[in-house]
């Protein structure tokens, strides 16, 4: 029998097994089993306990090192050593890496004879030197440096080898994650090509230091944010402060009237005087410093240890414990029957450390136990205390500048411990809220004179400390300081900024990621510098070639049915196909991928429409996949997944493989005209005459201006709830909203909107259904459509190809491309609100609203099945919804089947959606039905009329 195994192997006289749940399976001739796969090669007579050894330490053997460590052979005992079908990928230096990893330098002798070892990891140039230099490295578990090592051999000399296989990582750092040896390999041949030998080796060793620094400071941010709770007590702990806030004014009125109940008439004629208001500042300072001294210990902890990480921060916390008083700190503990258990304000937990730290005890597991949980809270404080002193500017900024003006309380105390982190010297306030504080005084950075005390000029109004609270913030996320976000509103910094990267600048993740990047850039024409001294100078050289622009410019040719499934969802995977328009978009593809899509061979084939690139991203927007798909012939036939990989090339999940091939091929095929009669003689062929993209604008832009300009006349009223999300004036509005993209920030403005009640649920609905292009594009004469089938593009997310940008930008289409682009980007945040089971959504379906709302979000809620405590409306298998009127899931006519729409845009895959009520039935958070139940609900989506 021959078993044809991976690497070109064929396997004669033996017998293959693998392993399944019922026990060891023998395979004929590879029959019934996936490319690749891990098996027992051994003898046809063997006994059966011997097979089924053989297959129990393969099974070990994969569990320890993948699937790739069977293909080095490794001796299974009995006479069976491991192997992988055919159709596996990489080499053998991927194998053995990998089984060394898994049995260790003790069981190396398990894959055969040491030179044969020392050939697949480093080619036939090995040298004595370079295989101790390698046992070294396998002894001190030094993966990375023998998983570079082996990749570079193909560019490197055996002395230089012995350079990288000395290389230590950083303790508790993977500087190769992603991707075997062979896929780096094949990239650094690419890469350093065209460099001298003795230059490649200082570029690696400058390229392993970068790595190894942004590898600690995602370590150092994954610590950090590990000890913050995995739970969002944000929207709970905002609802128990303004609990609080409530009872304290209803305190302060009853002292004021001198009266057990005050009316709401006497609620309504009550004017706060200024003590009030500076109750409140002085709450926020002191919860903004309790915050504050909680984060700052919770990254001391991270980095240090807990005993250590303590030690340092207790001046920290004992100036902020001192800030408020025992029975400040006892009431703020206090519990509220139905509300969060946590405290009001942070005090009460800096109190708890401080007294925890006075005690002279054992630093245990005990102790432990009663720190930690005690600063998983600090990151939700910190953004609550935030969202209050906006709210509380929002009153008091240019209604009470005057109280604002006598709030000046020292901070001297407080700088003793804790220092500056901001140079006070350049601290220029936040002009927005501290010019009506200050008054007539000058910005801190202009009050101090040389050799003043920093902490003898600043006062509370100039919010040094607002600062100190986001950068504190920000530490925890690993950055330096949170960042200035001017014009985009509240709260003025930004905590987690965005890496700030030209684009295709290679990233420093990983080695393999880093090499891949610059490899994509050789790929695109990019030629190295001379004489490069360190990797960055070397990526900026080859970022620096011209050619790398040129490859960059001119759109794909999307074939008409597949640019009308950008966007959308595969059936059953969770996935969503987008496909790439230019080369920009597969060279930042490639770039995070580190594959080899943005080749000058596939790039030249999409531009002429032979074939699609196309990336599927799951639900976190994360991209998972590359695929190649190609036209059948005829092309009327349709289209085959003609190649697909997963980062770095490698194998992707076989679910989503299988069931995005079925999809592709139902995939309607390009249509061709074959009913035109060929020519006797072909006429000469005329250079091409590049006229499409002129046309287009010429011939749309007037007609579809006109009808965009009607529908935006009807569109005005929407601008209102529009511009309350943006919290600007309707002019402004539609540019800050499309500036937030349609991400986290946008989902923020809209709840905060919600929860302000700036607008309602109903009224944002509404708004956010007005769609002036939409409705021009319906209404543009259908010759027209039909021409040019890039129209549809313009409903959907940027980019945009470059002719449908020139279109965009025409003054009669630009304001309602606008408002369609960030109606539908409000849907979808809305869609996130209700899958996170927002405390605003469950507050606004309390109120009256309508059946379209109701409708889409439950199927929404449904389809995606959030963890969010979900009830089932209806029992599993049933379509009659209850309440009154009566409806049924299944009515084509009915407010459900028109729901699905709305649905998708909220984020929904709607194709799951029968999937969903056959297994749970039709199923709303718990939240939602805190009134009444789901008739009321029902009820209430009837009151309100659209």
């Amino acid at each position: 029998m021959k078993i044809r195994l991976s690497g070109g192997v064929v396997a004669s006289g033996r017998h293959a097994w693998i392993a399944r749940p019922a026990g060891p399976v023998r395979l004929p001739d590879g029959a019934d089993a996936r490319p690749g796969t891990p098996v027992a090669l051994g003898p046809e007579d063997a006994p059966a306990e011997d097979v089924a050894d053989a297959v129990r330490a393969l099974s070990l053997l994969v569990a320890d090192g993948g699937a790739a460590a069977a293909g080095a052979g490794v001796d299974l005992g009995a006479g069976f050593r491991s192997a992988r079908l055919e159709g596996a990928r990489g080499d053998q230096r991927d194998a053995v890496l990998a089984a060394l990893r898994a049995v260790g330098l003790g069981g190396a002798h398990r894959l055969g004879d040491r030179a044969g070892v020392l050939v697949a990891l480093f080619g036939f140039a090995v040298t004595k030197r370079v295989g101790a230099a390698a046992a070294r490295a396998i002894e001190d578990g030094r993966w990375a440096a023998l998983h570079l090592a082996s990749a570079a051999s193909d560019v490197l000399g055996p002395e230089q080898l012995e350079r990288v296989l000395a290389l230590e990582a950083p303790e508790g750092v993977d500087l190769t994650p992603g991707g075997p040896p062979s896929v780096l390999a094949r990239y650094l041949r690419q890469v350093f090509e065209e460099l001298p030998p003795p230059r490649r080796l200082a570029l690696l060793l400058d390229l392993w230091e970068r790595v190894a620094e942004r590898r600690i400071g995602l370590a150092r941010r994954d610590a950090r944010l590990a000890t913050q709770s995995r739970r969002d007590r944000f929207g709970d702990l905002r609802d128990r402060r303004r609990h609080d806030e409530d009872e304290r004014i209803v305190a302060r009125l009853r002292t004021y009237l001198g009266v057990a109940e005050p009316s709401l008439a006497d609620a309504a004629r009550w004017i706060p005087d200024k003590w009030y208001w500076h109750e409140r500042l002085a709450h926020l300072l002191q919860d903004a410093l309790g915050a504050t001294a909680l984060l700052r210990t919770a990254a001391a902890v991270a980095d240090h240890g807990l005993e250590d990480g303590l030690e340092r921060s207790a001046p920290v916390l004992r100036a902020a414990a001192a800030l408020t008083t025992d029975g400040a700190a006892g009431q703020a503990a206090r519990r509220v029957p139905g509300l969060t258990g946590l405290p009001v304000r942070p005090a009460a937990y800096v109190r708890d450390l401080v007294r925890k730290l006075d005690v002279d005890g054992p630093k245990d597991t005990r102790f432990a136990g009663y720190v930690r949980p005690r600063l998983a809270c600090a990151r939700d404080f910190a953004l609550v205390v935030g969202d209050d002193l906006g709210r509380l500017m929002r009153q008091t900024i240019g209604a009470r500048d005057d109280v604002l003006r006598e709030w000046s309380p020292s901070l001297r105390s407080w700088r003793e411990a804790a220092g500056y982190g901001r140079p006070p010297a350049e601290w220029a306030g936040i002009p927005r809220w501290t010019a009506p504080m200050l008054g007539d005084a000058e910005q801190l950075h202009r009050r101090l004179a040389p050799g003043d005390d920093p902490a003898d000029v600043e006062t509370g109004a100039d919010l040094l400390w607002y600062a100190d609270l986001l950068d504190a913030l920000a530490r925890l996320y690993g950055h330096e300081f949170a960042q200035p976000t001017p014009g985009t509103g509240e709260p003025w910094f930004d905590h987690d900024p965005p890496p700030v990267a030209e684009p295709l600048t290679p990233r420093l993740d990983s080695i393999t990621g880093a090499v891949s990047g610059a490899a994509q850039l050789v790929a695109l024409g990019g030629v190295p510098p001379r004489a490069p001294r360190t990797w960055a100078a070397f990526t900026a050289g080859l970022m620096s070639a011209t050619a790398i622009a040129e490859a960059l410019t001119g759109d794909f040719a999307v074939p008409a049915p597949l640019a009308a499934l950008d966007g959308a969802a595969v059936p059953g995977t969770g996935v969503r196909l987008k496909i790439a328009r230019s080369a920009r978009d597969v060279a930042e593809w490639a770039d995070y991928m580190g594959n080899c899509i943005a080749g000058p061979v596939y790039v030249e084939e999409a531009r002429t429409g032979r074939i699609a690139l196309a990336g599927l991203y799951d639900a976190d927007g994360l991209l998972v996949a590359n695929a190649e798909l190609a036209p059948l012939r005829p092309a009327s036939r349709g289209w085959r997944v003609s190649e697909i990989a997963a980062r770095f090339n490698d194998t992707p999940d076989e679910e989503l493989e299988q069931r995005f091939g079925e999809w592709t091929a139902a995939i309607p095929g390009a249509v061709e005209d074959e009913a035109a009669p060929l020519p006797d003689e072909l006429p000469p062929v005329r250079p091409a005459r590049r006229r499409a993209a002129p046309r287009l604008v010429e011939e749309v832009g007037p007609a579809l201006g006109e009808l965009a300009g009607r529908s935006w006349t009807r569109a005005v009223p929407a601008l209102g709830a529009v511009a309350a999300v943006a919290g600007t004036g309707p002019d402004a509005a539609l540019v800050r909203l499309r500036r937030f993209g349609g991400g986290p920030q946008l989902t923020g403005a809209v709840r905060r909107a919600l929860d302000e009640g700036a607008v309602d649920l109903a009224g944002l609905w509404t708004a956010s259904g007005h769609r002036p292009l939409r409705s021009a594009l319906d209404a543009l004469d259908p010759a027209l459509r039909d021409r040019y089938d890039q129209l549809p593009l313009l409903l959907g997310e940027p980019p945009l190809p470059k002719v449908l940008r020139r279109l965009v930008k025409l003054p009669a289409v630009a304001d309602a491309y606008s408002l369609d682009l960030v109606a539908r980007r409000i849907r979808r945040a809305l869609g996130v609100l209700a899958l996170q089971d927002d405390p605003v959504i469950a507050r606004a379906l309390a109120k009256p609203t309508t059946e379209p709302i109701l409708c889409a979000l439950a199927v929404a809620v449904t389809c995606a099945a959030p963890d969010a405590g979900l009830v089932p409306v209806m029992p599993p298998r049933t379509t009659s919804v209850p309440g009154y009127p009566a409806t049924a899931l299944e009515d084509e006519e009915g407010p459900w089947q028109r729901a699905m729409p709305a649905a998708r845009e909220l984020g929904a895959d709607t194709t799951v959606f029968w999937d969903e009520i056959a297994e749970h039935g039709l199923r709303v958070p718990a939240s939602w039905l805190a009134h009444g139940g789901w008739a009321a609900l029902w009820s209430r989506a009837h009151t309100r009329r659209r």
